[in-house]
């Protein structure tokens, strides 16, 4: 039995079902401007590849215009143990629960959050696609405010505004990687520079098995590394420590002290 969610009164997703219902469902998640969208365009693509069932809910959320705050509780019934490649999550979600997160394995992508915060300032100000508006409008009217917000920012001002949402969530990844059963970290750097090796790593680790040559092709279609910045492009620039170039001393300074635990943990510092 499939599964639906409605938002006021109106069913907006339908479960498929799945076509690869023995194997055992997979969570990818990350955090935004983390390669999260890399590693989910990498995942759909392979679970083309593998005929797997491959759903993005928080995707199809964002497309559709319903907010963060408003994704419906019931958003929970379509997380099934057998059958499924759950990814597209940019944070751990507090609105519905995942009953079978902890008998799945799960693979996190994160990045130095200061280089990520950068990366978001950029995204927000310039690059970063709009919501659809199919189901409520007002998530796409929330977005036009936080790209006139963030224009009117120095980007210093921006870093030590919106930093700390980044360090929250991987701070919730964190405690979810202490407990979990069947968990993998991956760094932002391991899918952009060595793409071959992740792919291999984690295919090993989910126990998927490709064609020979698949892994390979998989991982030269998007071995996409910019010559040069281009803030108006979704992909501005890949390189790590990039926000050494673009805050201040005195910003650096600020977040390293009030976020070293984070930034220690991830080793990042």
């Amino acid at each position: 039995m499939t599964a639906s969610i409605a938002y006021k009164g109106k069913t907006i997703y339908e479960l498929p079902a799945s076509r690869s219902p023995d194997i055992s469902s997979v969570f990818f998640m990350s955090v935004h401007k983390s390669g999260s969208t890399l590693m989910n365009n990498m995942i759909r693509a392979a679970c083309q590849m593998l005929d797997y069932e491959f759903v993005d809910i928080q995707s199809h959320f964002f497309n559709t215009g319903v907010s963060d705050s408003d994704i419906p509780a019931e958003t929970s019934e379509i997380f099934k143990p057998k059958g499924y490649v759950y990814s597209g999550f940019r944070y751990f979600p507090n609105q519905y629960e995942i009953p079978c997160l902890n008998d799945c394995p799960l693979i996190v992508l994160v990045r130095d959050p200061r280089d990520a915060v950068v990366s978001q300032y950029f995204s927000l100000s310039q690059s970063h696609p709009m919501p659809g508006k199919d189901a409520d409008d007002k998530l796409f009217k929330h977005m036009e405010e936080q790209r006139k917000a963030t224009l009117g920012s120095d980007i210093n001002e921006f870093a030590l505004r919106e930093v700390g949402s980044f360090v929250k969530k991987l701070e919730t990844y964190s405690e979810i990687l202490k407990t979990h059963p069947k968990a993998r970290l991956f760094q932002y750097e391991e899918v952009i520079y060595m793409k071959k090796k992740w792919l291999m790593s984690m295919l090993n680790f989910l126990e998927w098995k490709m064609k020979p040559g698949q892994p390979m092709n998989l991982a030269n279609r998007f071995n996409v590394v910019p010559k040069a910045e281009d803030a108006s492009k979704h992909i501005r620039q890949v390189h790590p420590q990039n926000y050494m170039t673009k805050l201040s001393p005195e910003t650096i300074a600020e977040i390293n002290k009030t976020y070293a635990s984070t930034l220690l943990r991830y080793n990042y510092i």
